[in-house]
């Protein structure tokens, strides 16, 4: 019995260990670091006005929740901010621009999703996003997509979460 609390006494320290030493060594890395987050709405002027106004939306709270979803992983080293234009951006060293634009939103039906269910009346959403150094060096470009039975807000967090693992990924190999 002495002999299995020992050990787990040593696999929760080493765990800990690990726990505070990696975080502050990527932030040692990284410290000053900021991502500038410029996102394009997509909308197109052939779109039905209630659909650009919808995507407008979609693409506003998606850009301020991707600001705080890097607050989340802070212990990456980075920042993030938004800015509304790419002349906003300033190229240093230790900046960096995420272009985020939205390819395809469908809101699907809410009275679908609650009455039929089983992924009837889903959310359809696609990204595409490209990573730039402060020299404008293209580091990162990928697509990605979802389609979700549940509300647009779990569907655009879940994109958002999925490019700023990518993005941290990307950085903190560099």
């Amino acid at each position: 019995m002495k002999k299995i609390l020992i050990t787990i006494t040593a696999m929760l320290a080493g765990a800990l260990v690990l726990g505070f030493t990696l975080p502050i060594a990527a932030q040692e890395i990284n410290a000053g670091s900021t991502i500038q987050v410029l996102f394009d709405n997509g909308v197109t002027p052939n779109m039905e006005p209630r659909q650009a106004k919808s995507q407008a939306q979609l693409a506003e709270w998606m850009k301020n929740d991707l600001v705080r979803v890097f607050g989340r992983y802070a212990k990456s080293g980075f920042q993030a901010k938004s800015i509304e234009k790419r002349n906003d951006f300033k190229p240093q060293s230790n900046n960096y621009l995420l272009a985020v634009r939205i390819d395809e939103y469908k809101a699907g039906s809410k009275a679908a999703r609650m009455i039929v269910g089983y992924g009837a009346g889903g959310v359809t959403l696609k990204i595409h996003y490209e990573l730039y150094s402060g020299n404008q060096k293209k580091l990162l470009s990928d697509d990605d997509s979802i389609f979700s039975g549940r509300e647009w807000i779990n569907a655009a967090r879940k994109l958002n979460e999925n490019t700023a693992k990518a993005v941290t990924a990307k950085l903190s190999n560099k």
